[in-house]
């Protein structure tokens, strides 16, 4: 067997990199248009029109969903989960909840209502069935898997948006940050090999004492640093704590007050970061966008 030594190695990769390496002047084009124009955005929207020319999901990138435990991650996600499977494929990671749950919460989304009559299944049926998948696991799954399960949608099914809730499900010790850091960029490098968007949900820490409306940031997000650092995307889901406080209490508030909100924490192709206010349809599970709007008609809209 023929021996390959180090030194050879060395070479061999030095050629294969030196594609890389360009003069400056070669970007200088895309530079003007950039400065002329700006950032134009590309990529898939959210569900939520006053969010289109602020912020997009592009391939080959990893946004982080993150925030308080019970503050609706899980649920907003699904909600853009079926706003994207209405023209793109994605497949629902979610560990944490049993596959029919998630189904029977997406059911109510898509539908509007808490009960959908009976005919509105086979309609979900036949909008979902190319579109639409979940990977069938409940508990921890080994990193490892998780990635092959990521190479087997992105290359057998075209699946564009994976959405993995959540990192604590995936197999990685949480008391270990260079684990976290890296599992977090094995999912970066597999985002950008297969040009497509993966989703992950991680934990925000809980509130500093005495400060019962605390909104989180980036900062905030349990574990490594190296997690906010390698995404390309953080948003951050935050409910009204005030005005569910007063709700709860029959104490006086304003229905024009935002129910929840999204902080859009990072955007590294972007130059939005800022806060959205959404309302919530109890019904539906849907956040809407104003606070009269009635929930999305999904199979219509």
């Amino acid at each position: 067997m023929k021996q390959i030594h180090l030194g050879e190695f060395k070479n061999y990769k030095a050629k294969e990199q030196k594609q890389y390496i360009r003069p400056a002047s070669d970007f200088l084009d895309k530079a003007q248009t950039l400065l002329n124009d700006g950032i134009h955005l590309t990529g898939d929207k959210m569900p939520w029109e006053k969010t289109h020319d602020k912020f997009r999901f592009r391939g080959g990138e990893l946004t982080i969903w993150s925030g308080i435990n019970g503050n609706g991650k899980s649920m907003v996600m699904g909600q853009v989960a079926l706003w994207l499977a209405k023209h793109t494929s994605v497949l629902i990671a979610s560990m944490e909840m049993k596959a029919e749950i998630t189904v029977a919460r997406m059911v109510r989304q898509a539908s509007g209502v808490d009960k959908p009559s009976a005919d509105f299944y086979p309609a979900f049926k036949e909008k979902t069935d190319d579109n639409l998948w979940l990977y069938d696991q409940t508990d921890t799954v080994d990193s490892q898997d998780i990635l092959a399960m990521i190479d087997w949608a992105a290359e057998r099914l075209n699946i564009k948006h994976i959405m993995i809730d959540s990192l604590m499900m995936c197999g990685v010790n949480q008391d270990d940050n260079e684990s976290q850091k890296n599992f977090v960029a094995q999912l970066t490098t597999k985002a950008k090999h297969h040009n497509i968007h993966i989703h992950l949900v991680t934990h925000a820490r809980k509130a500093p004492v005495g400060q019962k409306d605390y909104f989180p940031n980036k900062f905030d997000i349990a574990g490594s640093a190296a997690i906010t650092n390698l995404a390309f995307n953080i948003l951050i889901i935050h409910l009204n704590e005030k005005k569910k406080r007063a709700i709860e209490n029959n104490e006086p508030t304003s229905y024009t007050d935002p129910d929840g909100f999204m902080r859009i924490a990072k955007q590294r192709n972007g130059e939005y970061t800022g806060i959205f206010g959404f309302w919530y349809h109890a019904n539906s599970l849907q956040w809407t966008e104003n606070y009269s709007d009635k929930p999305m008609e999904w199979l219509n809209d």
